[in-house]
C-alpha cells in the first residue's frame, strides 16, 4: 500500500453553523426547565469528546437580579442531564420570579474546568485556561431572560459555541504506486497554549459570547497518523487549541516538524527518517478561530526528499546507410 506525506500547502475546512429551532414549551409547572440544547459550529474533536447533537449533559450557572437587589444565584454548575422526561436538575425545581432578569451560563463536558466560576454579570470567565493537558473539545453557551408570570415562562434552550480551534496535518504522495513512504515523528512545535476568555454575553448565531485575551505559553504536541488512503491521503488526529493570530516569522512562528522513510517495490531504502520542518503558512489563514478546524495539506516528492527520478533523455535513431558495394544489378532472364 502506498503510504502518505507532508509539503507546506494550506487548507481551512470551516464547518457550517446549525441553526437555532423556534420551538418553545411551556413549562407547566412554574418552574425553571431546560430544552433543545443544540451545538453551533460543529466540530471533530482529538478524541477527546465528541460534542454534538447528541449532547446529554451541561453544566449551568443561573442567577437573577430584580429591582435593585443583589444578584441571587440559583444554579451553581449544576449538572442539567437530558433523559425519558426531557431535560432535569437536582437540587429541586427552581421557580421563576415574575420580574427578575435572568443570566444562564452553560457549559459542557463536565471534566473541561476546575472549580469554575461566573463573574459578577453572572456569564463564565476562563482565566489563563489552558489546552496544553486538557485536550477537549469545550462548549459554552449563555442565554438571558425575565421572569413572566406563571404559565408563560419557556424553557431555556441554550445555544452552544465550540470556544476552541481544532488543528491536524494530511499527508500526500507524490510518489508512484510502488513507492512506499513511512512518517514519524510528527510534532507540532511553538503552540500557545494559555489564554484568559472573557464571557459577556449571550451566545447565538454569530455570537460567541465573549472574547479571547492573548495567548502565552507555547508548547508542542506530538500527533499520530491513522490508515492511510491512496487517492487522498491520510490525516492524522487532531490537536485543540487556543483561538489566535498565528504567529509569523517575525515572531516565533508555529512549526511542524517530522521524519520521511520512502522504501521502493524491491525493499531498497531510498531516504531514511529524513527530518523535515515546515513554518504554518499565514498567506490565506492567518487566524485560528473559534469553532473552526484548520487543516494543514503536505504532499512528499522525490525533489523534497532529493532523490533523483530515473529519466530519459532525447533518443538519436542510427540512420539507413546504403551498402558499401553499391547498386546491384538485378540479371534479367
Amino acid at each position: 500500500m502506498k503510504k502518505i506525506f507532508l509539503l507546506g500547502a494550506v487548507a481551512a475546512a470551516v464547518m457550517a453553523g446549525c441553526t437555532k429551532t423556534d420551538t418553545v414549551k411551556q413549562s407547566q409547572t412554574g418552574a425553571i426547565s431546560f430544552d433543545g440544547a443544540y451545538i453551533g459550529y460543529p466540530t471533530e474533536s482529538r478524541a477527546v469528546i465528541e460534542l454534538d447533537k447528541s449532547l446529554t449533559t451541561f453544566q449551568v450557572f443561573g442567577q437573577y437580579v430584580k429591582d435593585a437587589a443583589p444578584a441571587v444565584q440559583v444554579f451553581d454548575n449544576v449538572p442539567v442531564t437530558k433523559g425519558g422526561d426531557g431535560w432535569t436538575y437536582t437540587g429541586g425545581l427552581r421557580p421563576w420570579v415574575e420580574g427578575a432578569n435572568y443570566v444562564f451560563a452553560a457549559y459542557a463536558p463536565a471534566n473541561a474546568l476546575v472549580d469554575p466560576q461566573v463573574n459578577e454579570n453572572g456569564y463564565l470567565t476562563l482565566t489563563d485556561y489552558s489546552v496544553n493537558n486538557n485536550q477537549v473539545d469545550l462548549i459554552y453557551a449563555a442565554e438571558t431572560a425575565t421572569g413572566q408570570t406563571a404559565g408563560s415562562n419557556a424553557p431555556v434552550q441554550f445555544a452552544f459555541k465550540h470556544l476552541l480551534s481544532i488543528v491536524n496535518v494530511t499527508f500526500q504522495s507524490g510518489f508512484d504506486g510502488d513507492t512506499e513512504l513511512a512518517i514519524s515523528n510528527v510534532t507540532v512545535n511553538n503552540v500557545p497554549s494559555t489564554a484568559t476568555f472573557t464571557a459577556n454575553g449571550e451566545t447565538g448565531v454569530g455570537q460567541l459570547g465573549g472574547s479571547w485575551g492573548a495567548v502565552s505559553n507555547a508548547q508542542s504536541y506530538n500527533l499520530t497518523i491513522a490508515d492511510i488512503t491512496e487517492s487522498e491521503g491520510t490525516s492524522s488526529d487532531n490537536i485543540v487549541v487556543i483561538p489566535q493570530t498565528i504567529p509569523t516569522s517575525a515572531g516565533t512562528p508555529i512549526e511542524i516538524s517530522f521524519t520521511v522513510t520512502a522504501t521502493n517495490a524491491a525493499g531498497e531504502v531510498l531516504a531514511s527518517e529524513k527530518p523535515f520542518t515546515s513554518q504554518i503558512p499565514t498567506t490565506t489563514i492567518t487566524t485560528w478561530d473559534p469553532g473552526y478546524k484548520y487543516n494543514y495539506v503536505a504532499k512528499i516528492t522525490a525533489e523534497s526528499l532529493e532523490l533523483d527520478y530515473i529519466q530519459f533523455a532525447d533518443p538519436t535513431v542510427d540512420v539507413w546507410r546504403p551498402a558499401t558495394s553499391g547498386d546491384q544489378d538485378l540479371p534479367l532472364q
